[in-house]
């Protein structure tokens, strides 16, 4: 951000307009050229200029696909791949050179998360693909295939899809005077009568719009592509290494309070931090739009999800470890969000 407030024009108007526009939902503008737009289960930051009479919004936009991987030792050639995301939208995948293969079946629906793949032999190049209805949201990602390259070891794998969504649409605004002061028309909320701009500062809300942008921004800088997460797939971003000591052995951190709680996490093992594993980003080898052909896609999918009729064969994880006494085997509800992981909130 500093280099960006360094190197956008030296334009009056981004102090003259800068404040919040809107109440319950709206967006502000900051002086550095960096915007925030808030709303109900929203809060997306991006960036604006302003060309002639107009200003030009550029939200910052999650990766359509993230990968994150984690060798660990005692898994041996086998692979195990937790596929967040991918219920939205037509998604594929291709291990190596065999033929692709739909993730969920068409219409699924009664999610039950995680989603874990197994298989004998971790691949060494996978694809992900997100085919979009043309002229929907996030049509310019549309038909594109992401190509990975996995490091010898690596067998247990995230993988993140993070469907385009609206509000993540670059738009354009223009800022007009009415009699109740100034009001921003945006091309993609507020309407006709968009958002007017704020008169009177509360300084509690602006202090915490504030400490929100420092946050995010701090995040950003430091993001640093790893993630600590349990053999559940549930990731804890604030996890304290300090209070971790690292077994080589396993290729995990051991929490060295392990043994207390050893009741509770038995039947709460979604949450249980004890023993986490490091799981490294990795960056596409290839990204296009093309050369990858669906239509010569294996039948069926690797998930099977349905309400209703045939729900009895839809997919439910069975990774939880099972204890000779039944009262220790009652798991906590699962979220059916996708666990947080740096980069995909």
């Amino acid at each position: 951000m500093n280099t960006f407030a360094q190197n956008h024009p030296k334009d009056p108007r981004y102090k003259q307009y800068a404040g919040k526009y809107g109440d319950n939902s709206g967006i502000c503008l900051f002086e550095d050229g960096q915007f925030l737009m808030y709303g109900y289960a929203t809060m997306v930051f991006g960036t604006y200029l302003f060309e002639k009479d107009y200003l030009l919004f550029t939200t910052d936009k999650p990766a359509l696909f993230e990968v994150y991987a984690h060798a660990y030792p005692n898994r041996g050639d086998s692979v195990r791949i937790n596929f967040v995301g991918f219920q939205e939208g037509n998604n594929f995948v291709q291990f190596d050179n065999s033929v692709p293969q739909r993730v969920f079946n068409p219409n699924a629906n009664c999610f039950d998360p995680p989603f874990v793949y197994e298989a004998a032999k971790a691949p060494h190049t996978f694809t992900l693909a997100a085919l979009l209805p043309e002229g929907g949201e996030g049509k310019e990602a549309s038909n594109t295939f992401w190509s990975y390259q996995a490091d010898k070891g690596m067998n247990d794998f995230v993988f993140v899809h993070n469907p385009p969504k609206r509000v993540y649409e670059d738009f354009r605004g223009m800022l007009i005077k009415t009699n109740d002061g100034e009001t921003l028309l945006l091309s993609n909320y507020g309407g006709k009568n968009g958002y007017r701009k704020n008169t009177t500062v509360n300084e509690e809300e602006q202090a915490w719009v504030l400490s929100v942008k420092r946050e995010y921004n701090e995040a950003k800088q430091h993001d640093e592509g790893i993630a600590y997460g349990n053999r559940h797939y549930r990731f804890f971003p604030e996890a304290d290494l300090s209070t971790y000591t690292f077994d080589a052995a396993s290729n995990q951190y051991t929490s060295k309070q392990a043994a207390e709680n050893e009741g509770y996490y038995r039947s709460n093992q979604y949450k249980d931090d004890r023993y986490l594993r490091k799981y490294v980003k990795l960056l596409p080898a290839t990204m296009r739009r093309e050369g990858f052909d669906t239509d010569k896609a294996a039948a069926g999918s690797i998930f099977f999800s349905t309400c209703g009729e045939g729900s009895e064969k839809s997919y439910h994880y069975n990774g939880y470890i099972k204890y000779d006494n039944p009262a220790e085997n009652v798991e906590a509800p699962v979220p059916t969000t996708a666990p947080i992981i740096p980069g995909t909130e």
